[in-house]
């Protein structure tokens, strides 16, 4: 990224020289390369500057008070890098360019993004769209972006994971949404994915084999969500003490009641789930000391068998 170069570059801004062989740096913008890399942040600009270089790569018009921008940028056709956070965006900007990599759309107002609101954005690597109001993504929305590897939704109100994404994702953020349910099929897509951020959710489970189909997988952020520390949470319990990955294992049960802010992994199978055995299985628990729940250790026999 190319945003943070400006400070160290202002004074190539007032070079009589500079000035003679590139195009003109809009007013009160600030250029590194005029033509190439273009900031013009914290304005309160209300329409993007007429005097950017058609020529630019990199553009960053964040921390501003732009309302629309559709079309605006479509002649820009070498434009690779686009920041347009910190506007008043209260849907997804239409005819962007497709020549763009990176797009980053944080804390503005988008609600909701249609089935074709990315059609030409296939070359896409980046897309941030944090901290905006987005409830829904329509199937397909994100279809054919084969390059995307790195999608931030963090902070939105999406309730269920969307559906199609691109399997060349590599890093998913869907951190502080009201996701309650995840849905496998479109998990198990996700075959390149290396990092998941699903912290600050409504999750109460997950679905069993939720992350085997995912071989690159390697953190995982599952904190803060309504752990319902029952049956169906076996998989997910299993799957911790495993080990495989680097992540956050100090998941809280909210539910039920006896076992509220208690520690999923210092459970036993048995407290989780006292049926999980087969119907002509019992099970004889040794009498260990209580400080090692965690290590307790589980016989199970078939009647009629006699212990010694």
């Amino acid at each position: 990224m190319l945003w943070g170069r400006c400070s160290v570059l202002v004074v190539l801004c007032v070079c009589p020289l500079a000035s003679l062989i590139m195009p003109p740096c809009p007013a009160g913008c600030c250029c590194a390369r005029p033509g190439f890399l273009v900031l013009c942040e914290s304005l309160g600009l209300r329409s993007l500057p007429r005097s950017v270089p058609l020529s630019t790569s990199s553009l960053s018009v964040a921390r501003n008070q732009l309302c629309n921008v559709d079309h605006l940028l479509r002649p820009f056709s070498g434009l690779q890098e686009l920041s347009l956070s910190h506007n008043l965006l209260d849907r997804f900007p239409r005819g962007l360019p497709p020549s763009l990599e990176s797009l980053l759309l944080q804390e503005n107002r988008i609600t909701y993004i249609t089935s074709g609101a990315l059609r030409h954005l296939g070359n896409l690597t980046r897309l941030d769209l944090e901290d905006n109001r987005i409830r829904a993504i329509q199937p397909g929305a994100l279809q054919g972006l084969n390059k995307l590897q790195v999608l931030t939704l963090r902070g939105n109100k999406l309730t269920s994971l969307p559906l199609n994404l691109p399997p060349s994702l590599t890093h998913l953020d869907l951190s502080a949404n009201c996701i309650s349910v995840l849905d496998l099929p479109s998990l198990s897509a996700l075959v390149n994915l290396q990092v998941l951020k699903i912290n600050s959710n409504c999750l109460r489970s997950v679905p069993e084999r939720a992350f085997d189909g995912l071989p690159r997988l390697r953190s995982v952020d599952l904190n803060n969500n309504l752990w319902v520390c029952e049956c169906d949470i076996l998989y997910l319990y299993r799957w911790l003490l495993s080990g495989r990955l680097k992540m956050a294992t100090d998941l809280v049960c909210t539910e039920p009641v006896h076992l509220a802010h208690r520690l999923l992994l210092n459970l036993s199978v048995m407290t989780i789930c006292p049926h999980v055995l087969k119907p002509n299985e019992r099970t004889y628990q040794l009498d260990l000391n209580p400080k090692l729940e965690r290590n307790l250790e589980m016989l199970t026999v078939k009647p009629g068998t006699k212990l010694t």
